[in-house]
């Protein structure tokens, strides 16, 4: 449009922009904006009148970005990124900090980690909290990381991220399979493994886990005869059955404490763990410093069989 007047277009027009193509839902996007559909509608509106296309088009029940929304999309971010980078601090003093430090974890067998993180906050910021937030599913982590429902997450490696966040390798740990010795043995193959009764977490999605994988390529099947929303609740579940838990290693030290483990007895690959931030943090001098926090509590080395 020939008289529209670029520069009205806001920060907060583009990050609706980025957020209806994210989620694919003019709803869901008012929901986190904490406005109506009809605000949502009006600014996309203002979106659409810059750029001269219509920017998303219905599919089913929701709508999907049209050819060039998609193109736009990176630079959008791009610029976010830069202009949220903006305010970030020059310098951060630790001990004046009082704000929530907010950390999103996938699973229990990191809370040694996060109870060595709350100790290294309370000495460095004593008036800062330390939050801790579930990552789950694992897609959650563009939506909490972009509306600062967390400052960090900690995600099971394996997920495409966005060119808005940023991230580095955290550490490893292996799986192994947890079993009541009072009520079963330790398995030694995998026709024992495929035999056995399994218990299992609920993730959300369809897409088969690593252990369903490495079966496969072995022509066997598991029978899975117990399912729980949490790892906390699958160790508690399986106490006192002869079930089988096949998890990370490390949840020995707090929800699987007191039941016996074996190596999987066919090749499986280890869990890796990614440190993720939103790319508009990345010089922040508060985010500098909890990076570092984080990454100095891993405690033992995680890829340590």
């Amino acid at each position: 449009m020939k008289n529209f007047d670029h520069f009205r277009i806001d920060g907060h027009t583009l990050r609706v922009f980025v957020s209806v193509c994210e989620t694919g839902s003019v709803s869901q996007t008012a929901a986190l904006f904490a406005l109506n559909q009809s605000t949502i509608s009006h600014t996309l509106e203002k979106m659409r009148a810059a750029v001269g296309d219509p920017l998303f088009v219905k599919s089913g029940r929701g709508i999907t970005p049209t050819v060039k929304a998609i193109s736009l999309l990176p630079r959008v971010q791009q610029i976010l990124v830069d202009i949220e980078g903006l305010i970030a601090p020059e310098h951060y003093e630790a001990s004046l900090d009082s704000k929530p430090v907010v950390v999103a974890i996938p699973t229990p067998a990191l809370l040694n980690d996060m109870k060595t993180l709350q100790a290294k906050i309370s000495d460095e910021a004593k008036h800062a909290k330390l939050e801790i937030r579930r990552l789950a599913p694992r897609n959650r982590i563009v939506e909490m990381l972009s509306h600062d429902e967390a400052e960090l997450a900690i995600a099971v490696s394996g997920f495409k991220y966005p060119a808005t966040l940023n991230h580095c390798i955290y550490g490893k740990d292996a799986f192994v399979v947890f079993y009541d010795p009072n009520h079963r043995g330790p398995i030694t193959s995998p026709e024992e493994f495929a035999a056995a009764r399994h218990g299992s977490v609920k993730f959300g999605g369809g897409v088969k886990s690593e252990v369903e994988k490495s079966l496969a390529r072995l022509g066997l099947e598991r029978e899975v005869t117990l399912v729980a929303p949490t790892a906390s609740m699958l160790g508690d579940l399986i106490r006192g059955t002869d079930v089988v838990a096949t998890m990370p290693r490390r949840l020995i030290t707090n929800a699987y404490a007191g039941l016996a483990y074996c190596a999987p007895p066919f090749d499986l690959s280890p869990i890796t763990y990614d440190l993720v931030w939103h790319r508009r943090y990345e010089h922040s001098g508060r985010h500098m410093w909890l990076r570092r926090l984080v990454m100095e509590s891993r405690g033992e080395p995680l890829d340590e069989a």
